[in-house]
């Protein structure tokens, strides 16, 4: 459960922390300090609300006949910002309101690549020419098996 961790912090397809531990070379931020400190369960928990929001945003943006995905980043952005924390934690709230962006940014980056692929999908429709089945022959209607019908 560890490797999901920092596979949640570093990117979500990397499989690179799955073999060992971070580099300890590596400068920590507020971003990393915080993930590190998560017990297990926690990340179990921010992956499966990371996997909620992505579902929910991508059925907000996808489910458009125009996919206004600007419109969807700096509404989720502002109220990232909007947050009140319920601690009074300076340092705290500061820090854990840059894991949540950083999370965040990582769901809007994956609705993103789903909406360039609609657009593109959409866009090979329109320019395929659509084929049509040609009809069978009269002729092949007459020998069809009774057994279909």
């Amino acid at each position: 459960m560890s490797d999901l961790r920092l596979r949640t912090i570093e990117s979500p397809e990397s499989d690179a922390s799955a073999t060992g531990p971070a580099s300890a070379t590596s400068p920590k931020g507020p971003v990393e300090e915080v993930a590190a400190a998560l017990p297990e369960p926690a990340t179990a928990a921010f992956a499966a609300l990371l996997h909620l929001i992505r579902l929910m945003g991508a059925d907000l943006v996808l489910h458009r006949p125009d996919p206004d995905l600007e419109r969807f980043e700096q509404a989720v952005r502002t109220k990232i910002e909007q947050f009140t924390s319920p601690t009074a934690n300076q340092t705290a709230r500061d820090a854990g309101l840059a894991f949540a962006r950083h999370l965040v940014e990582q769901v809007l980056t994956q609705i993103r690549a789903q909406v360039q692929i609609k657009k593109s999908l959409s866009v090979s429709r329109q320019t395929a020419p659509v084929e049509k089945p040609a009809a069978p022959a009269p002729e092949a209607q007459a020998d069809a098996p009774k057994f279909l019908n």
